[in-house]
């Protein structure tokens, strides 16, 4: 993560910036104090054309959003070797958040094009301790929801890709959520499935290689 955000903004600012992410809508919807200590764990990055903006082999709890231009995923050895692109709209960095594990791509913006905005998020406050977590039950299960849906999304594309592959052919569909709803028990159910489901994600990107938007035309 870079150390210093390149934009510095108002919480009034950032929210505006966020309007347009289903992610944040979700929360602010149901609870607009709870969209607020989530922009407060937030910051906008403008990444430089050339500039890495993450490194294979770092570890963190922050989720990232594309909010404009385009980012490059490579091969942290040649970054020549492009893997795939992030357009705007894209999620990323949600599987490091989920297992903790090191992330395993450089992620880099392109040369000769105008400057990449990243919005990010913190997301340490999902696995702190209820006494000394400020994210209530329900923003803590809209959060797992929409990551789970997420890596659903990630998994399918597998599917359409290769779709006669053993891997991406066993069933993933696991979680049973609990009748009552917003409960203890279905927020581990979700926090469960989450890491099943980036598990097999991260097996999937090492075994078959990362899906992600065509590779081509990246400096349109």
């Amino acid at each position: 993560m870079p150390m210093n955000p390149a934009l510095q903004l108002t919480a009034e600012e950032l929210e505006k910036k966020v309007a347009s992410l289903h992610f944040f809508k979700e929360v602010g919807r149901h609870d607009p104090e709870q969209l607020q200590i989530l922009i407060q764990q937030s910051h906008l990055y403008s990444v430089a054309p050339g500039e890495t903006f993450l490194k294979a082999g770092e570890q963190g709890s922050w989720m990232y959003f594309l909010m404009r231009g385009k980012l490059l995923v490579c091969d942290p050895l040649d970054h020549s070797k492009v893997i795939g692109v992030l357009i705007p709209g894209d999620v990323f960095g949600e599987i490091a958040v989920i297992t903790g594990h090191k992330r395993t791509q450089d992620i880099v913006a392109p040369g000769l094009i105008r400057e990449a905005v990243v919005f990010a998020t913190d997301f340490a406050c999902l696995h702190a301790k209820p006494e000394h977590n400020p994210l209530t039950l329900p923003t803590k299960l809209i959060v797992y929801r929409q990551i789970v849906h997420i890596l659903r999304w990630r998994i399918e594309l597998y599917r359409s890709r290769f779709p006669d592959h053993p891997m991406v052919r066993v069933p993933f569909n696991l979680i049973h959520r609990s009748p009552a709803g917003d409960t203890e028990e279905e927020l581990q159910e979700q926090r469960d499935y989450a890491l099943f489901l980036a598990d097999r994600l991260q097996q999937l990107n090492t075994k078959l290689g990362p899906i992600n938007n065509d590779v081509g035309d990246v400096l349109s």
